[in-house]
């Protein structure tokens, strides 16, 4: 129905262009829905833009665009009216949304799916967590939250990549190799200690037994200290790196990409008489007069640039910093012809945002093709108490451990039903709760329930018909079809605001709708052809769930 007002008024508005001589308006009609049912089903304040276009009263504009409607109007609506500067507010005829069920029913699985992306060719880079520890809390929310946002770009017409970048150079790996190594040589003896700032974990230990047992007192005997330490922290990396993949595996994020940094950043861009990519990127930034030398390092002049201070790029030893790398990878991002960068960062990253941006205007890119989601701090909650989730501070609860504790899909859903902009407690207790106060459970217990109805009828030939739709005349009825009508809004509001607690809420709120239709109008009664077309009614109900859960990455039960 959204798409249908836009269509008419757009329409309209192309009908006036001609008729006052206007060229191209180019102007988009954004469709709203009344939060208050006395301003109707839908509203658009196309008038109150056009009107500016035109020099004209905003009223007098939106009475022109009513005039100016095509005849579809009177199939579609009951009444139009104008409000306040110039509204325009439309009351659909009960039968037209009821017949919109048809369309539901017939795109299945593509309903919700619309296409705005245009093929656009997008690359979301998240997680991106060292591998120097097992992913926590905190790295599951940015995992599905950037897994749901590629989800959800992909289902409005983007062209996805889902990157991880692999940071698996500079200090914290080193940190990890010296922690490892320490452990290690405990195990054959010697006497060591780990780094103060180093990984205490019991992980820690387990990777050095198990170089241990591979290589017994090898790394001793045969390598010299130097090249130990790199074998420690190979090895634990990969060890760590193989086992985060399988945890974000376990919760359905799969990648298409996992980019080395050490391998593509630090390392000859072609071959071994080659710059890095790294070295490259400072040569383009020195180019373009964005460096100088100060205090016996290499600074970016970051404030020539729109940010509030200048950074070190080279430090006075020579060793380059984190920074520096950053833009290099973002500069073989747009290299690679991405038309849009999407990075899902955590919420301590915020300051980096700006100094980045600056760095890509340095050097001759659209920074507006960088959009960054900053994802809030989760707290583990149990029995009231939060849990600690700190890599370098001994034992802590894992990604993993919550998921063999509450499952998958509750995993899932609990991380995304919050806006990225809030902090998120993590209620272990809630999400243990198989009942309607567990969101996950209320929303599948939907879809479950509606299974149930469907083997009923199907006990008495009782069968889904859409010419008996004309018999769905009760408010509930038709308020449950207008929030169907619904979900393609909140898919493009998800995917265009990268916001995947609209899609989350959305579902709440559909299943919460349902279930009050089950409890007061009987699905399959005697009268048979209000049968068929209720079980018309709530196929396209599981219609909708099954789309929206699916781009949640949650299942789908045939039981609960």
């Amino acid at each position: 129905m959204k798409e249908d007002i836009e269509r008419i008024v757009a329409e309209s508005v192309e009908n006036i262009r001609v008729k006052v001589g206007l060229d191209d308006l180019n102007l988009m009609v954004d469709v709203d829905v009344p939060k208050r049912k006395e301003f109707g089903d839908f509203s658009v304040n196309t008038a109150m833009i056009l009107a500016k276009r035109m020099g004209e009263n905003s009223r007098r504009t939106a009475e022109l665009i009513i005039e100016n409607l095509p005849e579809e109007k009177n199939s579609l609506f009951k009444k139009i009216e104008i409000a306040g500067a110039g509204f325009i507010n439309f009351f659909v005829k009960e039968q037209a949304i009821v017949n919109k069920l048809n369309e539901i029913d017939s795109l299945g699985e593509e309903f919700g799916y619309i296409d705005i992306g245009k093929n656009k060719k997008v690359l979301v880079e998240f997680v991106s967590a060292n591998p120097t520890g097992y992913l926590h809390m905190g790295h599951a929310r940015n995992a599905v939250v950037g897994d749901t946002i590629s989800s959800l770009l992909k289902a409005t017409g983007h062209q996805i990549t889902r990157e991880f970048y692999i940071n698996d150079a500079g200090r914290q790996i080193r940190l990890l190799g010296q922690s490892v190594y320490a452990r290690y040589k405990e195990f054959v003896g010697e006497e060591s200690q780990i780094p103060e700032d180093g990984y205490k974990g019991d992980y820690i230990r387990k990777i050095a037994k198990a170089i241990n047992d591979e290589k017994g007192n090898g790394l001793l005997k045969d390598m010299t200290e130097e090249d130990a330490l790199s074998y420690s922290r190979n090895y634990a990396s990969s060890t760590l790196l193989e086992g985060i993949n399988i945890d974000l595996k376990r919760i359905g994020v799969y990648f298409d990409e996992w980019y080395s940094e050490l391998d593509k950043i630090h390392s000859p861009y072609l071959n071994a008489e080659d710059k890095t990519r790294l070295d490259r990127t400072k040569d383009q930034l020195e180019r373009k007069g964005a460096l100088e030398n100060k205090d016996g390092a290499l600074w970016f002049k970051a404030s020539e640039y729109g940010d509030s201070q200048d950074w070190v790029m080279v430090k006075s030893d020579g060793s380059p910093t984190y920074f520096l790398a950053d833009i290099a990878y973002h500069c073989d991002k747009l290299e690679r012809g991405y038309q849009n960068l999407i990075n899902v960062w955590g919420a301590d990253h915020h300051g980096h945002v700006s100094r980045l941006k600056a760095a890509l205007r340095a050097l001759g890119y659209d920074d507006s093709k960088l959009n960054v989601v900053l994802i809030q701090f989760v707290r583990l909650m149990e029995n009231g108490k939060e849990v600690p989730m700190s890599k370098r501070a001994g034992s802590y609860v894992t990604m993993r451990d919550v998921i063999n504790e509450v499952g998958a899909d509750v995993t899932r859903y609990f991380l995304l039903m919050r806006s990225s902009e809030s902090h998120l407690d993590f209620d272990l207790g809630l999400a243990r709760k198989e009942s309607s106060e567990n969101p996950v459970y209320y929303i599948q217990y939907a879809y479950v329930r509606i299974n149930s109805i469907f083997r009923k009828a199907k006990e008495v030939d009782l069968h889904p018909l859409a010419s008996s739709l004309n018999l769905l005349r009760d408010s509930q009825e038709i308020e449950l079809i207008k929030k169907l009508l619904l979900f393609p809004k909140a898919v493009e509001e998800g995917a265009l605001r990268l916001a995947p607690h609209k899609v989350a809420y959305y579902l709440q709120e559909i299943a919460a709708d349902f279930h009050v239709y089950y409890n007061k109008c009987r699905i399959v009664n005697e009268n048979q052809a209000l049968s068929s077309a209720r079980l018309h009614l709530v196929k396209c109900v599981r219609i909708v769930l099954s789309n929206g859960l699916r781009l949640l990455g949650i299942s789908t039960p045939e039981e609960m």
